[in-house]
């Protein structure tokens, strides 16, 4: 585990495909949409890229957000061009000074807490907030007529503000766990590939014992209650089963029966659909096969709901 002095996340703010697709008019089996939860999924329009859906998340924050920023994290495994990168893209955009840092990460489902970890670390360095973009768009990644894979993956993206306070005594911890499999994939151009239940057994089998043992240590240093649980949005079932686990059922945060699996961004995407606030446990898990945890704060007011029509 690795503990750091603590990262706040400010505001978040998510922007989702248009494009509203029912499960069960396209085909896709009763019994598949009852086993994940997932009766609609999104997507994008034809013609609306990856930096469209980012940069309308950014949009969505305040404009004092975006003021003096120390840095640009992205995180994304769909961005289409291997440079210029999107960070860059998105920087620019915004009007940020050129010695501003911007940099994409990738790590597919997990990707939220170890991003949020790098934008924490360069905001307690540089004593600025940092902006941290974590979004894709799948629906270019899945093959539609794969009924295994197609009915789980929407498009999304989220705009973070993170900032750290290094004179805090308070603490955030990390944890990060990888193993390799090749039971969730996808190669250069996709198609995604997912052996359901390869990952589910990796969720079982590790992830919970992992989380488990994470809560345990921070327990030891740092004896505040966990007010909220936000995993990534992989399966209804599934993460319901994992929170039973942690003993946190009541405080399980979700987003996926409205808006699917819109990749490791589900977790953000979780904060600004459903308010939440306060210390918060943060789990990413999946490709890789790898799983990331983090107890950070959220701050009150932090989450930008999504507009009525992505709702």
């Amino acid at each position: 585990m690795i503990e750091v002095p603590e990262i706040v996340v400010e505001r978040v703010a998510a922007s989702v495909g248009s494009v509203v697709t029912d499960n069960a008019a396209t085909g896709v089996p009763l019994k598949t949409i009852e086993a994940t939860g997932f009766a609609t999924r999104r997507s994008v329009p034809p013609g609306t890229t990856l930096f469209d859906l980012s940069m309308d998340a950014v949009r969505r924050l305040d404009g004092d957000d975006l003021a003096d920023l120390g840095g640009v994290v992205v995180a994304s495994f769909t961005q289409p061009d291997r440079f210029p990168a999107l960070s860059v893209r998105l920087a620019s955009a915004i009007g940020l000074p050129p010695g501003v840092p911007a940099f994409d990460l990738q790590a597919a489902c997990s990707a939220y807490p170890y991003s949020l970890y790098v934008a924490g670390r360069l905001a307690a360095d540089t004593g600025r907030k940092v902006l941290l973009v974590d979004g894709d768009v799948q629906s270019s990644f899945t093959d539609q007529s794969d009924q295994a894979t197609s009915p789980l993956f929407s498009d999304a993206a989220t705009a973070t503000i993170v900032s750290s306070d290094s004179s805090s005594s308070a603490l955030s911890h990390f944890a990060f766990l990888h193993r390799h499999s090749d039971a969730l994939t996808c190669p250069a151009g996709g198609p995604i590939t997912m052996d359901g239940f390869g990952v589910f057994s990796f969720v079982a089998a590790e992830v919970t014992p992992f989380l488990i043992n994470f809560l345990a240590e921070a327990a030891r240093s740092d004896s505040r209650k966990v007010d909220a649980f936000v995993p990534h949005q992989a399966n209804m079932y599934m993460v319901r089963q994992l929170s039973r686990s942690l003993g946190l059922t009541d405080r399980l945060a979700t987003s996926g029966e409205v808006f699917a699996n819109p990749g490791s961004c589900s977790i953000p995407l979780t904060i600004a659909h459903a308010g939440v606030s306060g210390r918060t446990l943060l789990a990413g898990f999946g490709a890789g096969l790898s799983a990331s945890a983090a107890l950070v704060t959220v701050r009150d007011g932090a989450a930008v709901a999504p507009e009525k029509g992505d709702s």
